[in-house]
């Protein structure tokens, strides 16, 4: 398989990427991680309405930002883009990038540029993709192949070199994969009988391990991640649905003065109902569960290992209302009682623990096309379990267009 890539993609200059949280994102650090207590319910207070998801998933191309304020200092973001040019019937050019951001800091990712070809110009295809990288050693490289075509009735198997020419074509220190990093992943997307929608996402980036010489180090990592939304629509206004989503990674980096494993699990699960899209008012309830753990192990400091998690049940309600061709308001309610654990092996007296309920009213404005298809929002929240001493919680703006 390396053969025929490198041998096809290169001369081609096809230096074409999957969207990072599908593959190794660069990140060779151990993160420790310590968020706000509020902070699953900020997301979710910012998350897209489910007509923006809609209009979205019906889409080839588009381009979305979601900036979202966690703390004084820590922000979630959402970026995605996505282009895609029909050439004829049988050869399509896609280029999408990816990347959300809350319990790492993590360097914006390289873009997907994606070949796809359907040579008898109906469901069967295959594709040529990876990164664009001025230093070599950064190209991804991979195929796929694929039943059905975007953005529904579609499902694709992908396999992804990722650094695919680290070793032959680093030439800016000594390191080098003794064990080179290979991502794969199945994505699909299917709508049933008018009534139904599913879409999944599952990838698994194999065990890499880097090795630099000059300091006695070796960085392994290996993770996995799943997306599943199912939604039944009894009529064409209103959804009943449920999503779940998740990743698991474990890392390790020893070197001279270093030797420490990291352990992260997350998994967040929502059931909703929405009513009245397109209508004058679309209302949503549901709840929704997230939990996240990350254990350190550190075997020169041992003092420092410890094991944390957060979790938090909320439920939530919205209603979103335009105003005019162009203007609408949008409201929402979250109430959860949130868990938060840091518990040290070494040092109990250390160990801290929040048990509380969080709630909060998100108050915002859009502004949009008049078709719909183009959305911009700013959002404010109040704090509403402590709106004496701390009445602000934060903001976000976000914009949609697709087309």
């Amino acid at each position: 398989m390396r053969v025929f890539l490198r041998a096809f993609l290169v001369p081609l200059g096809l230096t074409l990427a999957t969207p990072p949280v599908l593959a190794f994102d660069d990140d060779f650090e151990i993160n420790d991680i310590n968020l706000s207590t509020e902070n699953f319910l900020d997301i979710k207070a910012h998350r897209y309405r489910k007509s923006l998801e809609y209009w979205w998933f019906d889409s080839l191309s588009g381009w979305r930002i979601n900036i979202v304020s966690l703390n004084t200092d820590l922000a979630f973001t959402q970026t995605e883009l996505k282009l895609e040019n029909a050439l004829s019937e049988y050869v399509n050019i896609r280029l999408e990038v990816e990347q959300e951001v809350f319990y790492a800091d993590k360097d914006f990712p390289l873009p997907t540029v994606e070949a796809e070809v359907y040579p008898w110009a109906g469901n069967v295809g295959f594709s040529l993709l990876g990164t664009p990288a001025y230093g070599k050693r950064e190209m991804d490289l991979g195929v796929a192949l694929i039943w059905g075509r975007r953005p529904w009735n579609y499902i694709r198997f992908e396999y992804l070199e990722v650094d695919s020419l680290y070793n032959k074509k680093n030439d800016r220190d000594n390191t080098f994969y003794s064990k080179e990093p290979i991502a794969m992943k199945l994505e699909g997307a299917y709508q049933f009988d008018g009534h139904y929608k599913l879409r999944f996402t599952v990838s698994r980036d194999k065990p890499l391990e880097l090795v630099d010489p000059d300091n006695n180090g070796i960085f392994k990592h290996k993770a996995s991640d799943y997306f599943l939304l199912f939604d039944y629509q009894p009529a064409t206004d209103s959804v009943i649905g449920m999503t779940i989503n998740g990743f698991t990674l474990d890392k390790s980096s020893s070197q001279t003065g270093q030797d420490q494993q990291q352990a992260t699990d997350y998994v967040s699960v929502d059931v909703y109902w929405v009513r009245g899209m397109g209508k004058p008012y679309e209302l949503r309830v549901g709840t929704q569960y997230d939990h996240i753990s990350n254990d350190i192990r550190d075997f020169i400091t041992g003092s420092d290992e410890h094991d944390y998690f957060m979790k938090t049940l909320q439920i939530y309600t919205t209603a979103y209302h335009p105003l005019n061709e162009h203007m609408a308001w949008d409201l929402g309610l979250y109430v959860g009682q949130v868990e938060e654990k840091r518990n040290f092996l070494l040092d109990a007296s250390r160990d801290t623990l929040n048990d509380d309920i969080e709630a909060k009213f998100r108050m915002g404005f859009e502004y949009s096309s008049s078709d719909g298809r183009n959305s911009l929002q700013f959002n404010i929240s109040l704090n509403l379990d402590d709106p004496i001493n701390d009445p602000g919680d934060g903001g976000a703006i976000s914009f949609q267009s697709v087309f």
